[in-house]
């Protein structure tokens, strides 16, 4: 009897087993071998080592290869910034008073570093420290002009050491002028300060309030770099822009009011740089300034973008791409293209989104060889 109770209890554990394990083999039988649908043939009578069928993941989306592609290109936004500063710089570069004295001597222009420097010691040996330190700010600007901002720097102090030993302070101004700004890119804003309030005292000392004005708007981006934003906003707005309205210097008055317009996008104030940036476009358009346009245009884009305006971004970041193109200016190009995508991307306009990187890719090749 106790025999046939055990054999009773183990008949009745196995039918419970069997009637839990059917329904959940039936269950996973039915569950398709690919979700996604993408396998459109395989061998369902394979009986050998590994699974039936491999499940891949599904191919990824369009959209999905485009974010990532957008992602990938976000670190180089430093990239097309600190090249546009630099595009900026080039274009503030004063020659010296001597230059077209020296063209002589550069023509053709020396083609190596031996060159140069030969060139330069000839003059030294014979006392010309005009000669010489023109010589020397021309192998500084096309230094500068080949990307070397180190050699730049030292090249200028050089230049500013045989000035020194002359009695033309306009020179040495200048030289003191070029030294401020590049030490500014830099970063360095210690010597950027030192040499452009000396600017500042020459042109003083010269009367020149243009020259004034245009060192102020300077000094501001210095004390903006170096957080003092109300000294920086003090300087443009209570002393250049008086000074270039009593010299009617309309073309420094726009770049003074695109400065300022900086100065708060530095501190994601961006209803007031559109402000100042709706100024110096109207003075632009009716002085028929044009070349700062493309500039203004791309920096009250910018702004937009900044406060999500993505709307009226995309429609000015456009009209800053044709007046970019009417000036050959590929690098803003490049942002423009590197913003513009991010807007098509964030509206789903994938192919507008793929014809902007493209574009992005194709400009950036061919600034960026490197």
């Amino acid at each position: 009897m106790q025999s046939f109770v055990k054999y009773a209890i183990h008949i009745s554990s196995i039918m419970l087993l069997l009637t839990v394990a059917l329904p959940a083999i039936s269950q996973e039988q039915s569950v398709p071998l690919d979700p996604a649908g993408y396998i459109t043939k395989y061998d369902t009578k394979f009986n050998g080592v590994g699974p039936a069928v491999y499940v891949l993941p599904a191919p990824r989306t369009r959209q999905e290869l485009l974010t990532d592609s957008y992602a990938a290109k976000v670190d180089f936004q430093d990239s097309i910034d600190r090249a546009l500063d630099f595009q900026r710089l080039l274009e503030d570069f004063k020659p010296t008073s001597n230059f077209s004295n020296i063209q002589y001597l550069l023509t053709p222009q020396p083609s190596s570093a031996l060159a140069w420097n030969t060139l330069i010691q000839e003059e030294l040996k014979r006392g010309n420290y005009n000669t010489a330190y023109g010589i020397l700010h021309a192998y500084a600007a096309a230094s500068l002009r080949d990307g070397s901002v180190p050699q730049t720097l030292g090249l200028l102090q050089t230049a500013l050491q045989h000035a020194q030993k002359t009695t033309n302070t306009v020179d040495i101004a200048i030289i003191q002028y070029n030294l401020g700004n590049l030490y500014l890119f830099d970063k360095n804003i210690q010597q950027a300060g030192f040499f452009q309030e000396a600017f500042y005292k020459s042109a003083m000392k010269q009367q020149s309030i243009v020259e004034q004005a245009n060192s102020l708007v300077k000094i501001a981006l210095i004390q903006a770099h170096d957080k003092d934003y109300r000294s920086a906003e003090n300087n443009i707005i209570r002393k250049a822009i008086p000074l270039l309205n009593r010299a009617k210097a309309y073309d420094r008055k726009i770049i003074a009011w695109e400065s300022l317009a900086k100065i708060y996008q530095m501190q994601n104030k961006h209803t007031e740089a559109q402000w100042f940036l709706i100024q110096a476009r109207d003075l632009a358009k009716s002085k028929n300034y044009m070349s700062e346009l493309a500039e203004i245009e791309y920096m009250l884009a910018f702004s937009k973008f900044n406060q999500q305006n993505y709307r009226v971004a995309q429609k000015e970041f456009i009209q800053a791409n044709a007046l970019a193109e009417t000036e050959d200016n590929k690098l803003l190009q490049l942002a423009i293209a590197d913003k513009l995508g991010q807007i098509y991307m964030q509206q789903l306009d994938l192919n507008k989104a793929e014809d902007a990187l493209e574009r992005y890719q194709n400009l950036r090749l061919e600034l960026f060889k490197d």
